[in-house]
């Protein structure tokens, strides 16, 4: 074993740092499956035996029943002295959790709501998940520890083990679950440590010792994750080929290849005879199939493509239950820059037939083995987690840092290493903490605005919307600001939606206010937040368009509605606290059939209209015409629609503002183009009557209709005069 050096006490003690940093800012619970790693570790640590998978457990532990017992033993080590009975009344789930809030929004990332009982110093159930916590930093020590060895086993430099190890402490993900109740950190740790005991014999030679240490430790890995499983042969076959390389006689050559089976079977295999013997299944794959991301049949690796994005930003970092992320560039600059190095120490393994250019081949072939069983996982189980991959860690630090020695330039190694550490040291503050952290509150000023009070416990202050409105098809957003008027015990939800003619709703949300981390119930009188709320907006929502922004609260439990006042005190049927335009679809370019080229006024024009071929006696006639305005106006104006006989009688009219009167002409904007819809009562009509239809506008004040040009010069009475289709009976 390599002296112990300086720079390796550092680097342990900066990655306890940023591993407790970590579990300081994730909430209980908020991680991927702690709640079941907890609940199988606490099962363990008050005296039960190992939980069962026939369907009779009752500790709590879900699918993870199926997983290896070592590292829930260690975990059960330091969670036993610590008791945990009001865990119960921490467990304040949030209804909306998982609400899938677009690229790095933090928005509902909380399966818990989470008070002032969690803060420091912890006491109760916190405390005994937080030092139940302590054994992942444990298996991440070692793991830092064991990528050290391989790394100087391997390169034969401290620069190639202090890289390697740097590789492994600053990896983010690796970071956040070793900060967690994850037996992940285990796999990692203690198939690094297999392999830097592989690294070892193949350097420094095959012996009966060596091959009985690796195969105590692969033993334990086998013991701490069902993928690790892959060590028994991999190893076996390296130490074969080892014992080929120097020649050896078939006895030399087989002896400690099955001593180091023997070995790892003995210390590990006793757990999968116990599967087969209890349920008759060595794996108990059955305890992770049977649930909802089980998938009914086995999908092929094309149809994996799409996962593979969520695996590769899980790989780099995915905080809380893996849906925390950092902006898109991130992962980007990360997957690039990291197989930038991969594809350098390819190079250098093909080069070197050194016992350095062995041992990256062989970490190839474990990183590639961890993968394709990853992959073959995910066929049947929906599960693109890239901490499934870190049996492989020890192996992909080992190839990286293979990379960055082949490219002999330290300023871009020390670049590298930099943007690791800084994006691990900044994940507990700038990505974790505040997904789970209460809104801030800040205190009223002198004078408070009011958009709506809802039955004197609560108030909307302000509501602001985006300028330019929104748009059908994309996101829309919308910040408001409340109040508490009085203490509240109830919790309600708040909804926001977007609701337009007919009361037809084309967007809204729903969440526990503060993004789903501040219920009513914790609200304080006094001060006020302000939460921003974002949900798409329909495709197919009819624009452009005015909508009403209604936003409100509610019994999620009764669905009653708190009853909104406006700020005269008065009491309004809807919440409406604001309206918005809503454009078109992007792309959206509607064409008439019948063109036109009429003016009104100074600036409106009628570009053309649709109508059907046929008017039918007593059947509803549909007209759309088809506006535009070269500037914005400021008057509103009415649309008539007049349908007259031969002797001039008004037989079907329709007069209103655009669009339904949700678009009036002060709304409209520059040289956009703006479809209007009329219908028309048809009488009953004689076969091939002769009938006229007449449209215009008129000022909807002093009832002046605006005055018409066509390309014919200036039309009679503000009336455009459309071709009528044949009338058939």
């Amino acid at each position: 074993m390599p002296e112990f050096p300086k720079p390796l006490g550092v680097l342990l003690l900066t990655f306890t740092l940023l591993v407790l940093l970590h579990s300081w800012a994730t909430p209980i619970f908020e991680a991927p499956d702690e709640v079941w790693h907890y609940a199988y570790a606490r099962w363990l640590a008050t005296g039960h035996d190992l939980p069962a998978m026939d369907g009779s457990d009752e500790s709590g532990a879900g699918q993870e029943v199926a997983q290896p017992p070592l590292y829930y033993g260690v975990a059960a080590l330091f969670s036993a002295p610590f008791p945990d009975a009001d865990l119960p009344a921490l467990s304040w789930h949030n209804p909306h959790f998982g609400y899938q809030a677009p690229g790095a929004t933090l928005d509902n990332k909380n399966m818990l709501i989470h008070t002032a009982r969690e803060q420091f110093p912890w006491r109760g159930a916190v405390l005994a998940l937080h030092v139940t916590r302590l054994a992942s930093l444990l298996f991440g020590l070692l793991a830092v520890l064991s990528a050290w060895g391989l790394g100087s086993e391997t390169f034969g430099t401290r620069t190639g083990a202090l890289l390697t190890a740097m590789l492994v402490a600053f990896q983010p993900q690796f970071v956040f679950i070793s900060s967690v109740v994850n037996n992940d950190s285990a796999a990692a740790a203690l198939t690094t440590a297999a392999l830097w005991l592989t690294a070892r014999m193949l350097r420094r030679g095959v012996t009966g010792k060596r091959a009985l240490a690796t195969g105590a430790v692969a033993g334990l890995a086998i013991l701490s994750k069902t993928s690790t499983l892959l060590l028994l042969p991999f190893i076996g076959v390296a130490l074969l080929w080892a014992g080929w390389r120097e020649k050896r006689s078939l006895k030399e050559l087989v002896a400690p290849a099955l001593g180091y089976g023997v070995t790892t079977l003995a210390v590990g295999g006793w757990w999968y005879a116990r599967n087969f013997w209890l349920y008759g299944s060595p794996l108990g794959l059955s305890a992770h199939l049977n649930t909802l991301w089980g998938r009914a049949e086995p999908v092929s690796l094309l149809a994996l493509l799409p996962e593979i994005p969520l695996l590769v930003r899980s790989f780099w970092g995915a905080y809380g239950w893996g849906h925390i992320f950092w902006p898109a560039p991130v992962y980007l600059t990360l997957t690039l820059g990291s197989g930038y190095f991969l594809v350098r120490s390819a190079t250098r393994s093909l080069r070197r037939r050194e016992h350095t250019g062995a041992m990256l081949a062989l970490a190839w072939l474990w990183g590639s083995g961890i993968l394709g069983a990853l992959l073959y996982w995910m066929r049947q189980v929906e599960a693109p987690h890239g901490r499934l991959l870190f049996p492989a860690l020890g192996a992909w630090a080992l190839l990286v840092a293979a990379g960055m020695q082949e490219l002999q330039r330290p300023r871009l190694t020390r670049l590298a290493l930099l943007t690791l550490a800084t994006l691990t040291a900044l994940a507990p503050g700038v990505r974790i903490w505040p997904a789970f952290a209460p809104p801030r509150l800040h205190p009223l000023p002198e004078e408070v605005t009011e958009v709506l009070s809802y039955a004197g416990r609560a108030r909307l202050l302000s509501v602001e919307l985006p300028p330019e409105g929104g748009q059908a098809g994309k996101e829309f957003t919308v910040r408001a600001c409340w109040e508490a008027l009085q203490p509240m015990t109830a919790d309600y939800m708040i909804f926001v939606q977007l609701v337009g003619r007919e009361n037809t709703r084309v967007g809204e949300r729903h969440t526990y206010p503060g993004l789903g981390r501040f219920p009513t119930s914790l609200w304080p009188v006094g001060s006020y937040f302000c939460d921003t709320y974002r949900f798409p907006v329909a495709a197919w929502a009819p624009a452009p368009e005015l909508y009403d922004v209604l936003i409100g609260l509610y019994d999620a439990k009764t669905e009653v509605h708190l009853t909104p006042h406006n700020p005269a005190g008065e009491e309004v049927a809807l919440p409406v606290a604001a309206t918005v335009r809503i454009a078109p679809e992007a792309g959206t370019k509607p064409t008439p059939e019948y063109a036109t080229a009429y003016r009104l006024g100074a600036n409106i024009e009628l570009l053309g209209y649709n109508i059907p071929d046929v008017v039918r006696s007593q059947r509803p006639l549909t007209l759309t015409l088809y506006w535009r305005t070269g500037a914005p106006l400021s008057a509103d104006y009415k649309v008539f629609v007049h349908l007259r006989d031969a002797a001039g009688a008004i037989i079907a009219q329709h007069d209103g503002q655009p669009r339904g009167g949700r678009y009036p002409t002060t709304t409209w904007r520059a040289d956009e183009l703006i479809p209007d819809t009329h219908q028309l009562a048809i009488p009953t009509l004689a076969p091939g009557q002769e009938l006229q239809l007449l449209v215009g506008l008129y000022h909807q004040e002093t009832l002046e209709r605006l005055p018409v040009s066509g390309p014919e010069g200036a039309l009679p009475h503000g009336t455009i005069v459309l071709s009528i289709p044949h009338v058939e009976e």
